[in-house]
């Protein structure tokens, strides 16, 4: 008999595989049924089951930004990010670097605000991988820089 765990677990990975081949109805229709019984299972155990929430939310929100719903993608953007923060404060050297590239993609992506990559810096300093954390603030620094019009 298949868990409730592993019939989530195999629609995200089908919904990726139809993400990636730019399938996104499919993608979108699989990534839901999966986000409805993470949600479901996240009721009984809300810290083991809300990071695949906030990636499936992140997924929605590339989703529709390559659909051209700057709307609905914003929406997921928001929710994935809350999750992020969330999970953030209950264990930051464990989350911390999945909310920097959260908040990150969202001024790269979404056009949010660049204040938001200050917090990014700072949830950085909870990271203890130095490799990762140079590539994210060279990201970071890219995005601050004035655009140079010719």
């Amino acid at each position: 008999m298949t868990t409730t765990h592993q019939k989530a677990y195999k629609l995200n990975k089908l919904a990726n595989e139809y993400a990636t081949q730019m399938r996104y109805s499919q993608a979108i229709v699989h990534y839901k049924q999966a986000l409805s019984l993470y949600v479901s299972l996240a009721k009984e155990d809300p810290i083991d089951y809300c990071l695949a929430i906030a990636h499936i939310f992140s997924n929605l929100s590339i989703i529709y930004l390559s659909l051209e719903q700057p709307r609905k993608s914003n929406e997921f953007h928001q929710n994935a990010l809350r999750m992020h923060r969330v999970l953030c404060k209950t264990n930051p050297k464990k989350y911390a670097l999945e909310l920097a590239n959260c908040l990150i993609d969202g001024v790269r992506y979404l056009k949010e605000h660049p204040f938001t990559l200050y917090e990014a810096e700072m949830v950085l300093n909870h990271v203890d991988d130095t490799r990762r954390i140079d590539e994210l603030v060279r990201v970071i620094r890219k995005l601050h820089a004035p655009v140079v019009e010719s």
